[in-house]
């Protein structure tokens, strides 16, 4: 099972940066490669959440369903996933007075035992690390405040 942990700060609350990443339909404007957010089913409860991501990596697309297995606002979202890869996603967000400290865990293995692993290291694994790189950079400025303009 391949690992990919990142974590950022950024100048924005825990509750306004959770409001984004709670919410699947805002994936296309932060997560690289994501083209569409399909099959939403949100409840009141939000665990049991689910939906499917459609992106491309190196030509191939995938078609990954996550279901929401923990859900606690503004601090922590963890999502199951299954399709082309299996695995888990974590989101815990640490509230630092104005700034917040995101940190994101995934834990994922592809399909094909020995030969999935090996596409993996010497393809995915990379890829997909600077594809979280960049999803923390472009939530970062999702969720910044403009700056006020003065005269």
């Amino acid at each position: 099972m391949a690992e990919i942990h990142r974590d950022i700060t950024i100048d924005a609350d825990a509750d306004e940066v959770f409001a984004i990443i709670d919410h699947p339909q805002n994936f296309p404007r932060y997560v690289p490669n994501v083209s569409e957010v399909v099959d939403i089913r949100l409840n009141d409860q939000h665990v049991g959440d689910s939906y499917r991501v459609i992106y491309k990596v190196l030509g191939a697309t995938f078609d990954e369903k996550f279901s929401v297995t923990e859900w606690a606002r503004p601090n922590r979202l963890v999502a199951k996933f299954e399709g082309g890869m299996s695995g888990t996603f974590r989101w815990t967000l640490d509230d630092l007075g104005g700034q917040t400290r995101v940190s994101i865990d995934i834990e994922y293995s592809m399909p094909g035992g020995a030969l999935g692993k090996a596409i993996d290291a010497l393809l995915l694994e990379r890829v997909n690390e600077k594809s979280m790189e960049g999803m923390l950079e472009n939530l970062s400025r999702l969720a910044r405040k403009p700056a006020s303009l003065s005269r």
